[in-house]
């Protein structure tokens, strides 16, 4: 326990305390010294998207991801994955020093739209991207350098995959032509409005595997605001957006039109003794269950589907399709 306070020491204390000298605790009557802060308000850069517009940005975008996703699993041949990471208002300056250098920027005119926009590809994933199209399995860990002659052309076709997705999605709420006008590695040397302007950023995040980076979509509020009023919630759900059943099917049956499957031509079937599979040597000859006459077994993705006639096409190897498979005509596989 605590020494005890002297009569002459609490009276002491009380008339301190009386003279303001010792703070009152926790629960006195003292007041408060917070105050609440007011945030400041840009006028330079005000919002002129609403918040309503940017989650009507996002639902356009979000079917972007889905399709675009799909072309580039098909195209990459591997697994893509791209979602919306974040939607921001900011301006062009700030959007320009946030980039790296180098990096990949395409300028894509936006016809009716007044001004262009632009795509960026961070580096990472465009050096992965490139190293898969040449027979790689897309791990890299190149430093930023310039691209080659070689890696933009092959870039071309990433950006003109994204265009045609573009331009599908954004045809629901207004027909636009997407074109690429031009390519640059340095942000700096790129000024499509002046830099005070405000601009919409669009943030996707991109999956390859075990790599992964940030590709970046950039509407100047000068592209976005004659069609601002298209924008709304009202107008999204009445049906501007909205894909029929047919659309759909549509593009369902493009995008599986587009799938890369493997096809094999069966020449015959042989069973031999482990014996006599460990005794074979260059130059043995194995005789197949398949006659001469008789059409081969075309299979697609190891099933079934076609007979075919062998022969050749110029220098190369060739089958000719004669008939489909059919399973219950055929005792195969029994």
């Amino acid at each position: 326990m605590g020494d005890m306070l002297s009569k002459e020491e609490i009276e002491a204390l009380l008339s301190a305390v009386s003279e303001g000298k010792v703070p009152l605790a926790k629960g006195g009557k003292e007041k408060s010294s917070y105050k609440k802060t007011a945030i400041s308000y840009n006028f330079k850069r005000p919002l002129l998207v609403s918040k309503e517009q940017i989650r009507v940005l996002e639902l356009i975008h979000s079917d972007f991801t889905r399709d675009y996703a799909v072309k580039l699993s098909n195209y990459l041949r591997t697994t893509v994955e791209i979602e919306i990471a974040d939607i921001e208002q900011l301006t062009y300056t700030e959007f320009i020093a946030s980039l790296s250098e180098p990096t990949y920027l395409a300028v894509l005119n936006a016809d009716p739209l007044p001004t262009q926009i632009l795509i960026e590809v961070n580096l990472s994933l465009v050096f992965s991207m490139v190293d898969r199209l040449l027979g790689g399995s897309g791990k890299t860990s190149q430093e930023p350098r310039e691209l080659t002659g070689i890696e933009h052309s092959i870039m071309d076709k990433v950006i003109t995959l994204a265009i045609q997705v573009l331009q599908e999605t954004w045809k629901h709420v207004i027909p636009v032509k997407f074109t690429l006008d031009t390519k640059e590695s340095n942000p700096q040397f790129v000024q499509i409005i002046p830099g005070g302007e405000l601009v919409v950023l669009i943030i996707f995040e991109v999956n390859m595997g075990e790599v992964s980076g940030i590709m970046n979509i950039c509407f100047p509020y000068t592209a976005l605001e004659p069609i601002l009023p298209k924008l709304s919630p009202q107008q999204w759900i009445l049906g501007n957006t909205r894909r029929s059943e047919k659309e759909s099917l549509k593009l369902l049956q493009k995008n599986l039109s587009e799938t890369q499957v493997e096809v094999a031509v069966e020449l015959g079937i042989a069973e031999i003794t482990i014996l006599d599979f460990l005794k074979l040597a260059p130059g043995d000859v194995v005789r197949l269950n398949q006659p001469v006459h008789q059409d081969l077994i075309v299979k697609v993705e190891g099933f079934p589907k076609f007979y075919a006639l062998p022969g050749r096409m110029g220098k190369r190897r060739a089958i000719q399709i004669t008939s489909i498979f059919n399973k219950q005509e055929d005792n195969y596989g029994e």
